[in-house]
C-alpha cells in the first residue's frame, strides 16, 4: 500500500472515520438502553415511595400496582432462584427476564413480585437518522473513488508516453481538475510528438542527403592517379561516412528507437573499436593502454564503442597535455587523463545540452549525457574521481 497515494489517505480517512461512526452507533445503543432502565427506576422508585408514605398494606399495593399496569407474580421461586436483578433502590429491586421487568418490593410487612406489563420501546429515530447519515457517507465516499479514478489512468497513460509511446490518447469531456490537467497533458503529448517526429524526419533527411556526395566522392577520389592524395581523400570520406552512421545510432539512441544487441565480446575489441573510431592519426602518441585485457563481457559493442569513444575524445580535448591513459583495473575500465577538475557533479553532466555556450571549447554537450543512455542500457555505471591532478572515469563491468 502506498501511503503516498491520494486515494489510499482518503480509504485511510473513511476507514477512521467508519470505525469513529460504528462507535457512536454503539454508544447511542447503550445510551438509549440505559435511558430506558433509568426511566424504569425512577418509575418504580415513585411507585415504592408512595406505598411506605402511603403504608399501604399488601392487598393496597396489589390495588395500586395494578392501575400502574403491574400484576402480582403468583409463583416468584423461579425468578428468585436466579434473579437478574438489575438496579435497586430503598425498598425495591428491578429484575428482568427476557426483556419482560419485575418490581421486587419488600418492607417490613411483606414481599411481593409484582410483573410489568408495560411495553418499553427504544426510541429508533436517533437510529434512523445515524443509518440515513452513513449511507450518505458511503455514497460520498464512492462518488470521491469514482471522481479520482481518472488519476489512476492518466498516470498509466504518462508511463506509456514516458516509456517512449507518443501516440497516447488521454483528452477527456469532463469539467472537473483532473480532466483539465489530463487534456493539457494530452495538447503538451501532442507537440512533443510533432516536435519529435519533424526532428528525426529532418536529421534523417541530412543524413540522407549527405550519404550521396559522400558515396561521389569516394569514386572521384579512386580516379585520382596519385596514390598518395588519393588514400588521404578516400580516407576523409570515410571519416565523414563514419561520423554519418554515428550520428545516425545517437539520434537513434536519444529517440529511444534503437534496439539494443548483446554479444559476447572482449574488453579489448570494444577499446580497439573505440579507438577506430576516433580515427586519429598516430593513436600512440595520444592514447596510452595498460592492461587492456581479453576478458569476455556481453554488451552491444557498437553501443559501448560509442561510450568508450565519447570518454576519450572528452578526455584529449580537456586535458592539458593532449594525452590520455585507458586502462583496465579489477573488473573496472579507467580512462585518465591530466587536467582541472569538473566544476558540477557529474550527474550534471548527463543532462543533454548542458554546455555552457560561452565557453571557446564547448561541444553540444552531449557527450556524455549519450554515454550516460548507453551505459543504463547495459546495466552499467559510471563513476568519476579526481585524484592528483587527474580527471579518472572509471566505468564498472
Amino acid at each position: 500500500m502506498n501511503l503516498n497515494s491520494i486515494i489510499t489517505k482518503i480509504i485511510l480517512v473513511f476507514i477512521i472515520s467508519i470505525t469513529l461512526f460504528i462507535a457512536v452507533f454503539i454508544a447511542y445503543f447503550y445510551y438509549e438502553k440505559s435511558q430506558i432502565n433509568s426511566d424504569i427506576k425512577n418509575k418504580y422508585a415513585n411507585i415504592s415511595k408512595y406505598i411506605k408514605d402511603n403504608k399501604l398494606d399488601l392487598q393496597e399495593v396489589i390495588e395500586y400496582t395494578k392501575e400502574l399496569n403491574l400484576q402480582a407474580v403468583e409463583n416468584p421461586q423461579l425468578l428468585f432462584e436466579k434473579p437478574n436483578i438489575i438496579d435497586a433502590g430503598p425498598g425495591f429491586e428491578i429484575i428482568k427476564d427476557n426483556d419482560i421487568f419485575y418490581l421486587h418490593l419488600h418492607t417490613p410487612f411483606f414481599r411481593i413480585l409484582l410483573k410489568d406489563l408495560s411495553i418499553y420501546k427504544q426510541n429508533y429515530l436517533g437510529f434512523w437518522i445515524l443509518s440515513f447519515v452513513f449511507i450518505i457517507f458511503v455514497f460520498s465516499f464512492m462518488w470521491i473513488i469514482k471522481a479520482l479514478s481518472p488519476l489512476k489512468q492518466l498516470k498509466e497513460k504518462i508511463e506509456l508516453f514516458s516509456n517512449g509511446n507518443l501516440n497516447i490518447d488521454c483528452k477527456s469531456d469532463k469539467k472537473d481538475e483532473i480532466a483539465q490537467v489530463s487534456n493539457e497533458f494530452n495538447n503538451a503529448a501532442k507537440k512533443i510528438s510533432l516536435l519529435l517526429e519533424s526532428r528525426q524526419l529532418f536529421l534523417r533527411t541530412i543524413m540522407h542527403e549527405l550519404k550521396t556526395p559522400i558515396a561521389k566522392g569516394r569514386i572521384v577520389a579512386e580516379l585520382i592517379d596519385d596514390e598518395k592524395q588519393k588514400n588521404r581523400i578516400t580516407s576523409i570520406f570515410e571519416k565523414l561516412n563514419y561520423l554519418v552512421n554515428d550520428f545516425a545510432k545517437i539520434e537513434e539512441l536519444i529517440s529511444g528507437n534503437y534496439s539494443i544487441n548483446k554479444y559476447p565480446s572482449t574488453v579489448k575489441n570494444v577499446v580497439e573499436k573505440a579507438i577506430e573510431l576516433m580515427m586519429l592519426d598516430k593513436v600512440e602518441d595520444k592514447i596510452q593502454y595498460e592492461n587492456i585485457s581479453k576478458t569476455k563481457i556481453e554488451v552491444d559493442s557498437t553501443l559501448i564503442s560509442m561510450a568508450i569513444k565519447n570518454l576519450l575524445d572528452n578526455a584529449l580535448k580537456y586535458s592539458s597535455d593532449k594525452k590520455v591513459i585507458i586502462k583496465e583495473e579489477d573488473n573496472k575500465l579507467l580512462i585518465i587523463s591530466e587536467g582541472n577538475k569538473l566544476e558540477k557533479p557529474l550527474e550534471e553532466y548527463f543532462k543533454p545540452f548542458h554546455n555552457d555556450t560561452n565557453s571557446k571549447n564547448h561541444g553540444m554537450g552531449l557527450g556524455l549525457y549519450i554515454v550516460h543512455s548507453i551505459l543504463q542500457m547495459h546495466d552499467l555505471n559510471l563513476k568519476y574521481n579526481f585524484i592528483d591532478n587527474k580527471n579518472i572515469f572509471t566505468i564498472h563491468l
